[in-house]
């Protein structure tokens, strides 16, 4: 005695090609997320997102070569979502998107690197800067003397100008 079965074919059943290719995928929100698209096929793609997508959402996918695609996320599981595009690709941009070059990923180191110590304790250091400061009377005086021999300058300059317009129009 045997089990007839029959098997039912919809759209989602098409080939699906390994990839890795960077992307930008806006949100409904639209907001902008980085992300890496995993597989593709003319009727959807797999892609690692790091934010929570909820299934329904509509989304836009932006692909370099291919431009911006709007579809709709129909999974997801621990930041990997499957998505169905609204309008199938057409053979010529699926050919586009396998052919993108691989996302490079970024090596980041596996521990902190270390920090530089100096060999000045900062007890020491902060002595070291009272000792190069000048008292506060001399620094208020430099300051004030300074201030006066700037409008001096500026006094200076402005009689230079009002004798040379009396000297041309004289």
């Amino acid at each position: 005695m045997g089990i007839a079965a029959r098997l039912y074919q919809d759209g989602r059943w098409t080939d699906r090609h390994p990839v890795e290719i960077e992307a930008t995928l806006r949100d409904s929100a639209w907001s902008p997320l980085d992300v890496v698209i995993e597989d593709v096929s003319p009727g959807g793609f797999r892609v690692v997102a790091g934010a929570d997508l909820a299934i329904g959402d509509k989304i836009a996918l932006g692909v370099a070569g291919l431009g911006t695609r709007e579809a709709r996320v129909v999974w997801g599981d621990q930041g990997i979502y499957g998505c169905e595009f609204l309008i199938p690709l057409s053979s010529e941009d699926l050919r586009t998107a396998v052919s993108a070059p691989a996302a490079s990923p970024i090596a980041f180191p596996k521990t902190p690197l270390p920090t530089p110590r100096s060999t000045m304790s900062e007890e020491s250091a902060e002595s070291a800067l009272k000792d190069d400061r000048l008292p506060i009377r001399t620094r208020v005086a430099a300051i004030i003397v300074s201030a006066f021999l700037a409008w001096v300058f500026v006094f200076a300059i402005g009689w230079g100008v009002v004798a040379l317009v009396r000297a041309l129009l004289g």
